[in-house]
């Protein structure tokens, strides 16, 4: 090693044990001990020596700076031939006990800790309308997100949570950690879990929040919880529904597939009525859909789309059940925009034209 590398080697190691190094100077250490075995030694040594001295009684006594123009001035460069151990234990007095004594870092001492101070980047991803998206968490968590949904989440979980964002709609397969609960929020609950399958709804435009367990345990709290609703904890095929205009909640047990089926690209309703069915069409594809007659809005469907359009949809909704439709008209607005498509259901057998 030259002398000006065996130079700049002190200086960083010195820099890092009193607390004076910037990030530049953290990240060059972390390079210079992870390309060299007899570095990481030479810092071993080093710290060895420094965490037996006494320095806490008298850090605010030493200048760091004015110590290290001493030890350039008394330390005689070695081959690195020479025993790393024999030649600190010889110049310890000089080189170790006034230079080291400064404000520690508590970091521990593999390279790799060095620059876990930095904050954590946060990242969002959205899914467009009528689209899917995934990704997996730094933690191993995997995440599926639905149509119009979005979610904010950090490159890596520092603390004792590891906390994530959501806008609509995502299935979560979360890696275990008992330690290190994870934590989706949303503007209306947060839901608690340490490792399990569950699907969050939370649709800033649907009237309901809805939480859906499929294996393990989860905890369900409201974030304004003016009605004094207590938290609720959820067992595998619970089903938890919290309406936001009427402040009341219900847990069903039943089918949990057909609220997560939509990540495997398919959209599975059972029994269920007419204007339940026309509102998760509405939020997947970015429309808005009309019924108009009240004897067709409570008819009950039993149907399983996959991977279908929204036209290939209302095609089959047609010929499935006594209703017809139309596509409004869209005029452009005076920006130049088009306002969004509209649809209009409405009793098989009765006319109706575009203006109605």
């Amino acid at each position: 090693m030259k002398l000006i590398e065996f130079k700049k080697r002190e200086f960083l190691i010195t820099r890092y044990l009193t607390g004076q190094a910037n990030t530049d100077e953290l990240v060059e250490l972390q390079k210079l001990l992870s390309s060299s075995k007899d570095n990481l030694l030479y810092f071993q040594q080093v710290k060895s020596i420094w965490d037996h001295t006494e320095h806490s009684k008298i850090e605010k006594m030493i200048d760091v700076d004015k110590a290290y123009k001493i030890i350039n001035n008394r330390v005689v460069f070695k081959s690195p031939k020479t025993n790393f151990w024999q030649y600190w234990m010889k110049i310890a007095a000089v080189l170790i006990i006034p230079l080291l004594l400064g404000n520690l870092l508590y970091f521990s001492f593999h390279p790799k800790n060095l620059t876990t101070h930095k904050e954590p980047v946060y990242n969002e991803l959205f899914a467009a309308f009528g689209t899917r998206s995934a990704l997996k968490l730094s933690d191993g968590t995997s995440v599926w997100l639905n149509s119009g949904s979005s979610i904010k989440y950090p490159d890596r979980f520092v603390g004792n949570k590891r906390i994530v964002e959501l806008k609509g709609e995502a299935y979560f397969e979360v890696q275990s950690d008992l330690k290190k609960p994870f934590i989706v929020e949303t503007s209306s609950l947060s839901v608690k879990a340490t490792g399990t399958k569950f699907n969050v709804s939370g649709y800033t435009s649907a009237d309901k929040v809805e939480v859906t367990l499929v294996s393990g345990k989860v905890e369900v709290n409201l974030t304004d919880n003016k009605e004094n609703i207590k938290s609720a904890k959820l067992v595998p095929d619970q089903h938890y529904s919290f309406n936001k205009v009427s402040g009341t909640t219900s847990i069903t047990t039943e089918d949990t597939y057909k609220y997560i089926s939509w990540k495997d690209g398919k959209l599975i309703f059972r029994n269920e009525p007419l204007s339940s069915v026309v509102k998760r069409i509405s939020q997947i594809f970015n429309i808005d859909i009309e019924i108009k007659g009240e004897e067709i809005r409570e008819y009950n469907l039993r149907a399983t789309f996959q991977d279908e359009s929204l036209a290939e949809i209302l095609k089959l909704l047609k010929l499935s059940s006594p209703i017809n439709y139309i596509e409004v008209k869209r005029d452009p607005l005076p920006d130049g925009s088009f306002p969004r498509k509209e649809v209009i259901i409405f009793p098989a057998g009765q006319k109706r034209s575009l203006q109605n």
